[in-house]
């Protein structure tokens, strides 16, 4: 089986992020399947790469594993990318290359830039350790019940902009004297980030637009200061 699936890291903003290796192999494959047609085919624009694209979201990972074995059998290369980040982390990926996986083909990890390792670089505290949970559940109760539970070391979290206001309102409730650190937007122009109380970034924040990523920090922490 000599046809190799990849998997591909993106840019989570700038475009100018991409690896070499990632662009080489965008250009050699036969095929790519990103999370979504519409996002990806501006990176290619932007590096004057010509290739069929096909969707694999979240809700048609099983079809897309399918369509990718079956190309892989033919002896087609492929490449999977999501719209940012890596596949499977917090992105569709996790079932397509476990299936890939299963039928013996080869599978090639090209990695990337990362929020997670970026947000982390970004706050100044070296971590020993911490706990990265994706992005926090939807529903609010679910929320709630997750911000009641115990956290004995910095928890990192996603959370998407139309949530991300009443998720820090919820954060005030329920945790207002934690520290808490918040970034948007990393490797855009619009990048920042925010330090202190969930009371204090409520001051602070003055659009909720764009991808967030935060840290909770355990009980009687101090941001700064090695954890």
């Amino acid at each position: 089986m000599s046809a190799i699936f990849y998997v591909v890291g993106t840019p989570i903003g700038n475009l100018g992020e991409i690896t070499l290796r990632a662009l080489e192999v965008l250009k050699s494959v036969d095929v790519i399947f990103c999370e979504d047609t519409r996002r990806t085919v501006k990176l290619l624009n932007a590096y004057e790469i010509k290739k069929p694209l096909k969707s694999a979201p979240y809700f048609k990972e099983n079809k897309a594993a399918a369509d990718i074995i079956e190309a892989l059998q033919m002896g087609q290369s492929v490449a999977l990318v999501s719209d940012a980040g890596m596949p499977g982390v917090s992105d569709p990926g996790a079932i397509v290359v476990r299936e890939v996986r299963a039928r013996g083909f080869k599978v090639e990890v090209v990695g990337g830039v990362s929020s997670l390792t970026s947000f982390i670089a970004g706050t100044g505290i070296e971590f020993e350790s911490f706990s990265f949970i994706g992005f926090l559940p939807p529903r609010v109760k679910d929320r709630q019940e997750w911000l009641r539970s115990q956290h004995f070391i910095p928890t990192i979290f996603f959370e998407s902009p139309h949530r991300m206001e009443s998720t820090l309102d919820l954060f005030v409730e329920e945790l207002a004297g934690r520290q808490l650190i918040l970034a948007k937007e990393l490797s855009k122009i619009s990048e920042a980030f925010y330090f202190g109380t969930p009371a204090e970034l409520k001051q602070k924040i003055s659009s909720y637009k764009g991808e967030w990523i935060g840290c909770l920090m355990p009980e009687g922490a101090v941001v700064g200061k090695k954890l």
